[in-house]
């Protein structure tokens, strides 16, 4: 058994845990647990997993992560990129989409060509009733013209007198008046930190985080960022856990959100329905979330 791993079980057994209850504390499998302990991290499924894993691992059991990672660090593995091999079933997708498009491609001209005869159809029924029209109002003798005394106009213009001596009301219409529209949020890259990037999220009551995972697996862990008595910001952990191919988790928070993921590359994470851009990158990265809710 390594040092570190005797370090981590002794602090454990003193706080009274066995080692499915640190499993349900840290989401972390047993067996992974029993590998940090007696220090074979082959078995783990990943390099950049280790200081994860361990970090978590101390933080349950009450010891400071980073003194333990700074002390430990000539013994933990560096995290290494990994390959993601891409599945082959993409060219079967591609396939079954562009069967799609050449099925909406054709229902769309179906549509356009139905449309287009329809068209033609109203505007020979449009020029038939128009000459029928022009017919009748040529036959109709009317005159718009009236002598002066048949026509009065009250003092607010809201009146009219006709001939034969009744009154024709009239009233003015009042405009709805336009709602104006809500701005959307708008999510900002403002810098990047050696691991960490920082975003701002402005004109947002809320924070809603959406996370899909694309790859095998991601570890990802989310806190909210809070004031305790003392002033200070404090993380509270929302949830940390090894998530599979195809979990899909969502999180809303009113205050700012801090993340750690441990495979980028592997997850679809949107905030607000605004994508983090992360690319290919396999090593974890940190990201910072302030919200900035707007003035009411």
């Amino acid at each position: 058994m390594s040092e570190l791993g005797q370090l981590l079980k002794k602090a454990r057994l003193e706080n009274g845990l066995s080692l499915d209850q640190l499993e349900e504390m840290t989401k972390i499998r047993k067996r992974y647990l029993e590998a940090i302990e007696t220090g074979e991290y082959k078995i783990l499924p990943g390099s950049f997993y280790v200081r994860a894993f361990i970090k978590s691992y101390a933080e349950s059991v009450g010891l400071d992560p980073t003194e333990v990672l700074a002390l430990y660090r000539n013994v933990i593995p560096t995290p290494t990129p990994e390959t993601i091999v891409e599945p082959i079933r993409r060219k079967k997708t591609h396939t079954r989409n562009t069967d799609k498009i050449s099925k909406w491609a054709s229902t769309i001209l179906m549509i356009a060509f139905v449309m287009l005869i329809l068209g033609v159809i109203y505007y020979f029924i449009d020029q038939s009733y128009d000459g029928s029209r022009q017919q009748v109002d040529e036959n109709e003798k009317i005159t718009d013209k009236s002598s002066p005394e048949s026509k009065s106009q009250s003092g607010d213009g809201g009146s009219l007198a006709s001939g034969n001596g009744s009154v024709i009301k009239t009233s003015t219409a009042t405009p709805t008046p336009t709602p104006t529209p809500t701005p959307a949020a708008v999510l900002t890259k403002l810098r990047s930190e050696g691991s960490t990037d920082y975003y701002s999220l402005e004109i947002a009551d809320k924070m809603n985080v959406k996370l899909n995972v694309i790859g095998e697996e991601c570890w990802l862990r989310i806190d909210k960022m809070v004031l305790n008595g003392e002033g200070r910001t404090e993380r509270q952990v929302l949830e940390q856990k090894l998530y599979k191919k195809g979990d899909l988790r969502e999180w809303i928070s009113d205050v700012n959100v801090y993340m750690t993921v441990g495979l980028p590359a592997a997850a679809e994470i949107t905030v607000n329905g605004t994508p983090l851009l992360f690319g290919d990158l396999k090593n974890a990265r940190n990201v910072q979330i302030e919200l900035k809710k707007p003035a009411h």
